[in-house]
């Protein structure tokens, strides 16, 4: 009995080394982010089935606190082979951007949404309901928050509105001019890729047209997503998170 436990417990051992080792050259030969990204505005007609019944249906909810539609967005492969649409909000009220995003990949499709709050570029506040922990790396000066357990627009919006409070501090949210929306939406999306390259987390490649996880990108990025370290986090982001539901009184 206890030889087969040694042998168990040596074969989870290597398991591992070899988990830790290969899973960053896999996850660095494989990783691609494009560094020019190019939205385009789409018909409702154009989107693919499940991204028009989702996207739709989000609309609707955002209508009623004044988020009206700006555009159907189709992303592209932001990171190939991942496709997404958009739905893009704002609500000229408040100077606010919402929005729902459908994910197509070749393992599973799902659509989140979410509220942001841009008040400068060193403050912006996203607080959205993607259902996974990211394995690349937050931007310090754009505190995001996750809550996959909601699928209320109401009650997300409450929690975003209390972590605006807490954070900006008084400070103005500002919205692009009429028209310049998918402008903005882009450069937002491509300042990620530059700010991984800045702290060293990607390169670009030799055509400057993609990001590639440098060493000490694949390497974190590999290891933050294989259990237990990705066991870890999730139960620190719930903990965090129900800290915040206790605060708003959502947590019911």
């Amino acid at each position: 009995m206890m030889h087969f436990v040694h042998v168990l417990l040596a074969a989870i051992f290597w398991f591992y080394v070899f988990l830790f080792l290969l899973a960053p050259i896999a996850l660095k030969m494989r990783f691609r982010l494009r560094a020019k990204i190019k939205v385009s505005a789409i018909q409702v007609k154009d989107l693919p089935e499940a991204a028009r019944a989702y996207l739709e249906g989000r609309v609707a909810e955002f209508g009623k606190w004044n988020f009206e539609l700006v555009s159907y967005v189709n992303l592209g492969n932001v990171t190939p082979p991942v496709g997404a649409y958009m739905a893009l909000l704002s609500n000229s009220f408040t100077a606010e951007w919402a929005d729902a995003t459908f994910i197509v990949s070749p393992v599973r499709r799902y659509g989140y949404f979410e509220f942001i709050t841009r008040c400068s570029e060193q403050l912006q506040i996203d607080t959205n309901t993607a259902p996974s922990v990211p394995v690349f790396f937050s931007v310090p000066e754009h505190p995001t928050f996750r809550f996959p357990q909601i699928d209320d627009v109401f009650k997300l919006y409450r929690i975003h509105r209390m972590l605006v409070t807490e954070i900006a501090r008084g400070a103005l949210p500002v919205l692009p001019s009429t028209g310049e929306e998918l402008v903005e939406l882009e450069r937002r999306l491509e300042r990620y890729g530059a700010w991984q390259q800045k702290h060293g987390f990607m390169s670009l490649d030799a055509a400057g047209e993609n990001y590639r996880l440098t060493w000490k990108g694949a390497i974190l990025g590999a290891w933050r997503s294989i259990w237990p370290i990705s066991m870890f986090r999730a139960w620190r982001r719930w903990m965090e998170n129900r800290a915040i539901l206790d605060r708003v009184g959502a947590s019911g």
